[in-house]
């Protein structure tokens, strides 16, 4: 009994930027009109030291990687495609909202709140994967994701901080799930 009071207590004294990370909770494909897509929802836990540089002006990078491949017995997976999606997260001052521009179509957004943005970040629907032309029927296919905060894309008097310090290294864990093969 004392052990787990004293187990509880330092929890309790763990400060709460160890618990900050990304999570792929679920990812799923389906195949409609000739595209394969992608679903997913990501939960991005930001440190207290990324979201005080982000109130103060700092933009956050954040990439998600995505990896298709075709899966084979005899030798390595064949990589089928990779695609990154970067997204910008700032705060804007001025109208105290916070804006999210996907970096590769130059769409934004803005939300009133840190988690609103966050949430939506979190939210990938109906991403276009792959063309069905580059599926074989026959073969078994998997997607692999991976989001993270590129520290490359911090501004360089931040960065040697963010290279040694835990609290800049937010990642996911890859998550894999199978491509939904062509019915």
């Amino acid at each position: 009994m004392v052990v787990k009071i004293l187990l509880f207590s330092l929890l309790l004294l763990l400060p709460s930027t160890l618990f900050a990370q990304f999570t792929i909770r679920s990812a799923q494909t389906h195949f409609t009109a000739g595209v394969h897509s992608l679903d997913a929802t990501i939960d991005y836990g930001l440190s207290n030291e990324a979201k005080e540089a982000l109130n103060s002006g700092i933009i956050l990078t954040i990439e998600l990687s995505i990896v298709v491949q075709q899966e084979r017995w005899y030798l390595w997976n064949k990589t089928v495609a990779a695609l990154n999606q970067r997204y910008q997260l700032k705060y804007q001052a001025l109208t105290d909202e916070y804006v999210i521009k996907n970096l590769n179509t130059g769409i934004q957004d803005t939300f009133p709140n840190l988690p609103a943005a966050l949430t939506a970040l979190g939210q990938i629907v109906d991403f276009p994967l792959l063309d069905k032309h580059l599926v074989k029927a026959d073969y078994a296919y998997q997607v692999y994701l991976q989001t993270y905060l590129d520290i490359e894309a911090l501004p360089v008097p931040l960065r040697p901080a963010a290279y040694f310090s835990r609290q800049w290294r937010l990642a996911s864990d890859w998550y894999s799930c199978p491509l939904e093969p062509v019915k």
